[in-house]
């Protein structure tokens, strides 16, 4: 049987009461086997009757990110459902816009811009998100850019009426909000996709978050952890903010055990030698000097450990490679660069890393956890939600590399592992975190919201 709804209403468990009279409602249905191997989101047996109609998603990019993920997969499950889904995105393109297509849902840019300037204030979305100084000031071009954008969004709402209005990031949920306001929309939900440091690096940002948090009807975190934040940071109920944890598309780990074998022959990895992996573009924040630091005082009592980085390196992997040859580790760390099979990759691998001084809820590590991998993991944002009960994982302190050894090595003194140790970690992820469970969660709020 599988737990097809569980989703949380500040820090309450989902069998209370949420906030705006609303009901968590938890069901055991049995899972087919075609549902099991696909992609296929399945409403729960309570809200297969409800009459869907139209939901506004409104994003900076459709770029490749966590964030981002997320929302095709929700907007895909959707539209399973029989919901009318639209994209509105302020740059066009993207890599993930040709997923969303092959799905059938529109999407649309702010004035159709296919390449966005860097001016652009949909470039500073993503500048915040990868942790990079935005522009002081925007300029004229920018605001020109962005108001226009605003006023074609409010159009799009009050001609086409959906019931609700989505917004994503910061910047985004300001202007879904705002435009949600301005055309009457009936429901409004913006959301915190991570930790607020990006009212640190921008003021203006803050205000901006304050000012979406009061238009909002509801405000969504994905970790319990964001929601603290944002409620210290914004003064904000935490009562009143609804946490719905990250899904994830466990169908493409089926037949990772089958894997195992040919991966670690493709990685050069012998039998006594033990495999262990971080998958994080390489970017300051992601913690990959304290990982390789760690990495290579834990190499001084277990020999047989090969670390492989896998990720887009952002200007950082010259300094990485340096590091690791000063420290007489070079021969035993392998930079991978992006890897399309993720699944495979963690097939081969013995233990996974989470080294980040900051994170939201991590896709990383729930990946990890569903090759059934014992992680290592920094205890910042919603990593310790995601490991709690699971046996095998140790929390270390964000930017200690000597806490980091300590975790690894004691990790992988436990190895081998108990086979069901493995296993109970995949299974509480396909409880935890399946599609269906996260898409169950999204339709509750948006037709109890209406």
């Amino acid at each position: 049987m599988r737990l097809r709804a569980a989703w949380v209403c500040g820090k309450r468990r989902p069998s209370d009461m949420l906030g705006g009279g609303l009901m968590a409602l938890r069901e055991e249905v049995p899972m087919d086997d075609a549902q099991e191997e696909g992609y296929v989101v399945v409403p729960s047996v309570a809200i297969a009757r409800k009459r869907r109609r139209g939901v506004l998603f409104v994003i900076g990019t459709l770029d490749l990110g966590g964030t981002e993920s997320q929302l095709v997969l929700l907007a895909k499950g959707l539209k399973q459902r029989g919901w009318r889904v639209e994209i509105f995105a302020l740059s066009g393109g993207g890599v993930l816009a040709e997923a969303l297509s092959r799905a059938g849902i529109p999407v649309f840019s702010g004035l159709n811009r296919q390449n966005p300037t860097p001016a652009s204030l949909s470039s500073v979305e993503m500048d915040v998100k990868k942790r990079v100084a935005p522009k002081k000031r925007p300029t004229v071009k920018s605001i020109t850019v962005l108001a226009a954008a605003a006023v074609w969004l409010a159009g799009r709402v009050a001609l086409t009426r959906p019931s609700v209005v989505h917004a994503f990031l910061p910047l985004t949920n300001f202007i879904g909000a705002v435009t949600g306001r301005i055309a009457s929309a009936p429901l409004i939900i913006t959301s915190r996709r991570g930790l607020g440091n990006h009212q640190d690096r921008w003021p203006r940002l803050k205000r901006m978050d304050r000012i979406a948090n009061r238009l909002s009807h509801v405000v969504i975190a994905n970790s319990h952890a964001v929601a603290g934040d944002m409620a210290a940071r914004d003064d904000y109920d935490i009562d009143r903010i609804c946490v719905i944890p990250n899904g994830l598309d466990l169908g493409r780990f089926d037949d990772i055990g089958n894997r195992r074998e040919e991966t670690r022959r493709r990685f050069g990895l012998d039998p006594e030698e033990i495999g262990i992996v971080i998958v994080a573009n390489l970017i300051p924040y992601k913690g990959h000097r304290d990982l390789i630091e760690g990495f290579a005082l834990a190499c001084q009592k277990r020999s047989n450990l090969k670390l492989f980085v896998v990720g887009q390196d952002r200007g950082i992997g010259p300094a990485l490679a340096e590091q690791a040859q000063r420290l007489g580790v070079g021969s035993k760390v392998h930079v991978l660069g992006a890897q399309n099979d993720i699944p495979g990759l963690l097939a081969g691998m013995d233990v996974g890393v989470i080294a980040s001084h900051e994170e939201g809820f991590c896709n990383a590590l729930m990946e990890k956890l569903a090759a059934g991998l014992p992680v290592v993991a920094t205890n910042v944002g919603g990593n310790p939600e995601a490991i709690s009960g699971l046996p095998g994982c140790e929390l270390v302190e964000p930017g200690a590399p000597v806490d980091l050894a300590r975790g690894l090595l004691a990790v992988v003194g436990r190895l081998p592992e108990p086979a069901t140790d493995r296993e109970f970690r995949q299974r509480r992820m396909r409880l935890r975190y399946s599609i269906g469970t996260m898409v169950d969660a999204y339709e509750r709020l948006y037709l109890a919201g209406r």
